[in-house]
């Protein structure tokens, strides 16, 4: 069922017949409904086209603060976190359907213009912790001293198996200590960047590969 939102002459949200109507990013929106067949089974590409969006909702799902956060877009329509699941379910799910997996070494979290570094280690420390360290290379190109580090790390093994953070250091100190001490035990996949210190200029992200916390 639908609703008026401000009188008959508003926008409205909900199913009115074949049609649904939503406010997305300020802009009422009216979309008609597919016709489908439900006794019509789906192609092969239809079904690796589903595989592939349920692994991405599951992988990028719970930081879609981060993701818009760190994904500037230009376009008021496209918020980070779209502009990130457009390009990693393209580039970052492998396999032969129905075995598909996140491909974690191809996933980009975030994509820029702000150079990141290039040697960069990430090494598990007492207790429940991860040193992460590289080398400074502020003055190449637009990289300055004054940009700031963030880390995301991910853990398949645990629901919503996230924990981020941004300002841990800036990219001359080369290094930092994050706190990881909820996935202890466990495998995790960490990637880092850096954002400027004004915010408005990010790096790609880095895969800095799998850790064991300890």
């Amino acid at each position: 069922m639908g609703k008026l939102m401000n009188g008959i002459n508003g926008p409205f949200s909900g199913k009115v017949g074949a049609v649904v109507g939503y406010v997305s990013r300020g802009k009422s929106i009216m979309r008609g409904l597919p016709n489908i067949n439900k006794s019509r089974k789906p192609s092969l590409l239809q079904a690796q086209q589903h595989v592939k969006f349920s692994l991405m909702n599951k992988f990028l799902g719970p930081i879609i603060p981060f993701l818009n956060i760190t994904n500037k877009t230009n376009n008021p329509d496209l918020s980070g976190y779209n502009k990130a699941f457009s390009y990693n379910v393209k580039n970052a799910v492998s396999g032969s359907y129905p075995d598909m997996v996140i491909n974690y070494e191809m996933a980009l979290l975030t994509r820029g213009d702000l150079p990141n570094v290039k040697q960069s280690s990430a090494e598990s420390i007492p207790i429940g912790k991860i040193r992460f360290s590289w080398t400074d290379n502020s003055g190449s190109g637009q990289a300055r001293s004054s940009d700031k580090a963030f880390v995301a790390i991910y853990c398949s093994d645990i629901a919503n198996g996230w924990v981020y953070g941004f300002d841990l250091a800036e990219r001359s100190a080369g290094h930092f200590i994050f706190d990881a001490a909820n996935f202890r035990g466990h495998l995790v996949h960490a990637y880092m960047g850096f954002l400027s210190a004004n915010g408005n200029e990010v790096s790609d992200s880095l895969y800095i590969g799998p850790v064991e916390i300890g």
